[in-house]
């Protein structure tokens, strides 16, 4: 009988560790492509698959003096998130880019209407995970 616990802690453990991992992956996968694209300044990503769910969220920094520089910036990056086989389609793209000064906020913008995720982004642009 001293087991049963051992095995009900069990089963609730591996669950949870199976989402953080998912989560590091997630994590992982998209600071590796959003830092590989010029005119990322940095990139830091907070991601959860917990409770059949799961979200992501990212403080993006961009290098541009200009809106027309940070749209090209960010146009470049969802097409680099839409590129990559790492990312889940579910995934979801940051809501916003902002300078190191914060003088300039952009978001993905037209063909959108709200914050995409990646798969709808490879739709967008028409792109296969390679």
């Amino acid at each position: 009988m001293r087991l049963l616990p051992a095995f009900v802690l069990a089963l609730l453990v591996l669950p949870v560790s199976a989402c953080s991992s998912s989560a590091a992956k997630c994590e992982e996968a998209f600071t590796e492509v959003t830092m590989s694209i010029p005119g990322i300044a940095s990139a830091e990503w907070d991601c959860s698959n917990n409770f059949g769910g799961g979200w992501q969220r990212a403080d993006v920094v961009i290098e541009a003096t200009t809106e027309e520089e940070a749209i090209s910036v960010v146009d470049a990056t969802l097409r680099a998130y839409a590129a990559s086989p790492e990312l889940d389609d579910r995934w979801g793209t940051p809501q916003e880019y902002v300078t190191e000064d914060g003088s300039i906020i952009v978001s993905a913008g037209d063909g959108f209407p709200a914050v995409p995720n990646v798969g709808e982004v490879r739709e967008h642009y028409g792109i296969e995970p390679g």
